[in-house]
């Protein structure tokens, strides 16, 4: 039930995908210098990672404690 009310109200929430216009052609070492020389692209990479570390300490101290019980 938690986890259908909160995908629900992420979807609910979630904004529409705004993209920078230009096109992105070319190879893998053009995509990955494009990445990591806009500061949008690196700010949401960092943001992204942040929330990954902190989500996975949240988990496993929650895996751990439930152990301990």
């Amino acid at each position: 039930m938690t986890r259908t009310l909160f995908t629900t109200l992420m979807l609910i929430a979630a904004p529409p995908a705004l993209a920078h216009p230009g096109a992105h052609h070319g190879t893998l070492l053009d995509a990955v210098a494009h990445l990591f020389s806009e500061p949008y692209h690196l700010a949401l990479a960092t943001a992204a990672v942040l929330f990954g570390v902190l989500g996975a300490r949240a988990l496993r101290r929650r895996s751990q404690r439930r152990q301990a019980d």
